[in-house]
């Protein structure tokens, strides 16, 4: 009986692509299939894979696509009742899936349970820990981000029939793919956690949202207009003044100000936002952020 299909996305990853599927293999909870979805990788991947005799993986190479096309390939061959993604770089820890498929039992209108997890270094070594604490009616919440949530993708269970329900994951999304769906699905279900420490998430040099402003000002753009009637003035300036301030790193300080703008506009007290247009007209901010990548490069 197949109740959970775990899915690890992967593309170039083979350093740490074994720890993550024997993270899954290890399971304390035994009803579950492993898909693998190799977004095209050119590293080895597949001879990895291969040295995995369990017939509970399959493997699946596809033609490059987005993460939430990816995720969205996901849903379509999953045939468990629950599906749970697991980024390549990611560990389970032995006893998570068995704490979430408890955290649905005798809940109504549960779409997503997920957990406390640790954040790693790339050698593995734990800096940092997150106390779940979010349950029940959350969008608001999860439109302010003030609480790390799930941290990663590779924390929730959902249930799967919810997210068909929504239309899966939005495809054409290049950076908060997870959050959008989410807060979708906070819109119509209720979500609650296990207190169990489940995932241990990575964290090591790689894609940024510094290589991604734009996406996510636009990102930001299309959820504070969907979600605008149920946020308050303050929450509504503060989204405008984040998207203000992405663009002004960019280089677009017009642009950039125009939000600046609408921020001081939506809410007058946000001294922030004055700070920020006044400092749009000097050059800072793409000064900061040539100083950020430049040192992001020479760590690299």
């Amino acid at each position: 009986m197949t109740r959970v299909t775990a899915i690890i996305t992967t593309f170039n990853r083979r350093q740490f692509l074994p720890a993550a599927i024997q993270s899954v293999l290890a399971q304390t909870f035994p009803h579950f299939e492993l898909l693998i979805l190799d977004n095209c990788s050119t590293d080895g991947t597949a001879d990895i894979v291969r040295g995995f005799r369990d017939p509970r993986i399959r493997y699946i190479h596809h033609q490059p696509m987005t993460i939430g096309a990816q995720r969205n390939l996901g849903i379509a061959e999953a045939q468990g009742e629950f599906i749970a993604f697991l980024d390549d770089d990611d560990e389970w820890m032995p006893g998570k899936l068995a704490a979430q498929i408890s955290g649905f039992m005798h809940r109504p209108n549960i779409a997503l349970v997920y957990g406390g997890f640790f954040r790693i270094d790339a050698t593995g070594q734990i800096f940092a820990a997150h106390t779940p604490t979010l349950a029940g009616d959350i969008l608001l919440d999860l439109l302010w981000q003030r609480d790390a949530f799930t941290g990663s993708a590779s924390n929730p269970i959902l249930l799967l029939s919810a997210v068909k329900a929504l239309g899966g994951y939005d495809a054409t999304l290049t950076t908060g793919e997870d959050w959008e769906l989410y807060l979708r699905l906070a819109e119509e279900y209720s979500v609650t956690f296990v207190t169990d420490t489940i995932v241990r998430i990575r964290s090591h040099r790689g894609p940024r949202l510094g290589d991604r402003l734009e996406a996510a000002a636009a990102l930001e753009a299309r959820i504070v207009a969907r979600y605008r009637p149920i946020m308050p003035r303050r929450l509504v300036s503060h989204y405008y003044q984040k998207i203000g301030g992405k663009y002004c790193r960019l280089g677009a300080a017009t642009g950039g100000r125009k939000w600046l703008r609408d921020a001081i506009t939506v809410d007058p007290s946000n001294l922030g936002a004055y700070l920020q247009y006044v400092a749009s007209f000097t050059g800072a901010y793409t000064r900061a952020h040539r100083i950020y990548k430049a040192i992001e490069r020479r760590g690299m």
